[in-house]
């Protein structure tokens, strides 16, 4: 069968994966308040489902490695937009089935599956694409923002026309993206990172690497950093800040994806002239303050401006450290880039899921969750600045305060 010989094709079909993963993760957090009302799930059962969507990513960012080595780049690609397609169609449906609360675990767990590939398999893809510009990767990542953008707007404008209670076939129309991807990429050309780049170092070679725990701690804090909020900013603005579902949503997460999604577009596009170093201590510190601001500010609206600008500042952090790693660690190939998703699904994990844990038992509510998540930008500014007063290359420096030896 003809294939498409174009890798533009290639590079646009990774795209739009990445915007489905996005579609995949903040699309049943939008749905909270649907699934409390319907279902009556508590804030308890709520954050377990965040849990579980991160905990299944880190599973298959674990195994990924070993199954693209078996399958291919291809078949893992086309198999992630299976598990993402098949899970949105159970979602609508299991809950009806099954338990409630059990459909909606089943469901996740299957979409989620689908989610982790994409985050390991699109990243050496885009990277193993032949004489590629700069900032290509960078690009890429910024439509998982836009992504994001879309399933908020698309959210809103399906519940100014239909009842809430019918959010099922918001999930049905959803499960047609990743079909329609799916096949457009059978389609396009594939390389690997091993043809284009040579044998990749080992995962013993590549652990021994000390820089490698420096990056994998950078994506750890800035999975956190951008989850945190970006999980919980919708059920923020509805129940913490008493506003509309519409105005929540558009003041919230609408504008936390605009400015994640703008602020990667510009690295993508621009990014070659930035000093990335001197870069990532400067969006550690500005999410800092807009951490600090959402939580202690007793304006409900300059709150959720504070939880919109942290999109902005939190844009490049994970780009970045994935820029950073791929050129310092040029051998690392598929092990690399799938521990490094595996970091950041740790954050991915941890932090949204300290925030709901902490605000289920704190007097402050949500609020007092979100303080809690300020540590990770703490961190990020330390490693931050650690790797700014570096040697050029990254790959040969030393770090024995954090007992990486």
């Amino acid at each position: 069968m003809n294939r498409l010989k174009n890798y533009k094709h290639t590079f646009n079909s990774c795209c739009v994966a990445i915007a489905i993963q996005a579609i995949e993760i903040n699309l049943p957090p939008l749905l909270f308040v649907s699934f409390q009302d319907e279902f009556a799930i508590s804030l308890t059962g709520l954050t377990a489902l965040i849990t579980l969507t991160f905990v299944v990513q880190l599973l298959m960012d674990a195994l990924s490695a070993k199954i693209m080595d078996k399958i291919g780049y291809r078949t893992t690609m086309i198999l992630s937009h299976v598990f993402v397609a098949t899970g949105a169609i159970l979602l609508g449906t299991l809950p009806y089935i099954l338990t409630p609360y059990t459909g909606l675990i089943i469901s996740i767990i299957i979409m989620s599956m689908g989610g982790g590939l994409i985050e390991v398999i699109t990243s050496p893809i885009v990277e193993a694409i032949p004489n590629q510009k700069e900032g290509k990767l960078s690009l890429m990542h910024s439509f998982y923002s836009f992504g994001y953008l879309f399933t908020v707007l698309m959210t809103v404008l399906y519940f100014l026309v239909f009842d809430r209670a019918q959010w099922r076939y918001l999930v049905f129309a959803v499960a047609i993206i990743p079909v329609i991807n799916g096949i457009f990429f059978f389609f396009a050309p594939c390389t690997t990172l091993n043809e284009q780049r040579g044998e990749s170092i080992s995962l013993k070679g590549l652990i021994k690497t000390k820089s490698f725990y420096l990056f994998l701690v950078l994506i750890l804090c800035a999975g956190a950093m951008e989850q945190a909020i970006s999980q919980w900013v919708s059920y923020f603005a509805e129940k913490g800040l008493s506003l509309s579902k519409d105005v929540g949503d558009l003041v919230g997460p609408f504008s936390f994806a605009l400015l994640m999604g703008l602020g990667r577009l510009f690295y993508g596009l621009f990014g070659y002239k930035i000093h990335i170093k001197k870069i990532l201590p400067i969006a550690g510190v500005g999410c800092l303050i807009c951490y600090i601001t959402a939580v202690a500010s007793k304006s409900a609206l300059l709150s959720l401006i504070a939880c919109a600008l942290c999109g902005l500042t939190v844009s490049i952090t994970w780009p970045c450290a994935l820029d950073i790693a791929s050129k310092n660690i040029p051998q690392g190939g598929t092990a690399m880039f799938a521990l490094l998703a595996l970091g950041g699904d740790i954050g991915c994990t941890v932090g949204p899921s300290i925030v709901g844990y902490v605000s289920d038992v704190s007097p402050y509510g949500l609020k007092g969750g979100i303080a809690t998540a300020i540590i990770f930008a703490v961190i990020f500014v330390i490693m931050s600045l650690i790797l700014l007063k570096s040697k050029k290359e990254v790959k040969s420096i030393q770090l024995p305060r954090l007992n990486l030896e």
